[in-house]
């Protein structure tokens, strides 16, 4: 499965994970949540992009890349600001937004899609993405993994 290492841009993953929420509330009306939820994911897109962009903020101070497809490009270790609690802000953003569409639409189904997201960002975004930093920044690396969590 190596083939699809680093291939398909993270965002795109995203928007594929949140048409298949609307898919499993479209097609599979039967599990839907109390209307009193639906509001909730307002908040849950907020800080989803509030995450991402704290993750890209701090890339952006040490002037490193954010592009997830060349991993190999990175200059410094960012480990300060959001990075001090997730090694993935970014992409744990992107969960918030996918939690924020399952309330959106409604259906108890969509949760099916998170498990999903998380494998394949983890499998061929992450564990990649992780070997090949090991790789340019070494004992440092090694250290910063063992102090921060790569989820939460």
């Amino acid at each position: 499965m190596k083939a699809l290492e680093l291939k398909i841009h993270p965002p795109i993953i995203l928007l594929l994970t949140i048409i298949l929420v609307y898919g499993c509330s479209h097609y599979l009306p039967l599990l839907a949540f109390p209307s009193i939820l639906f509001g909730l994911h307002w908040y849950l897109v907020v800080a989803g992009v509030l995450v991402s962009l704290a993750g890209i903020w701090e890339f952006r101070k040490a002037k490193t890349t954010i592009d997830p497809k060349s991993p190999h490009k990175a200059r410094c270790l960012v480990s300060g600001g959001i990075y001090r609690l997730t090694r993935n802000p970014m992409y744990l953003g992107m969960q918030l937004i996918i939690i924020a569409a399952i309330f959106k639409f409604g259906n108890y189904y969509g949760f099916i899609a998170l498990p999903c997201f998380i494998f394949y960002i983890t499998q061929f975004q992450i564990k990649p993405e992780e070997r090949i930093i090991e790789g340019i920044f070494g004992e440092e690396y090694l250290q910063y993994k063992k102090q921060v969590r790569r989820w939460i």
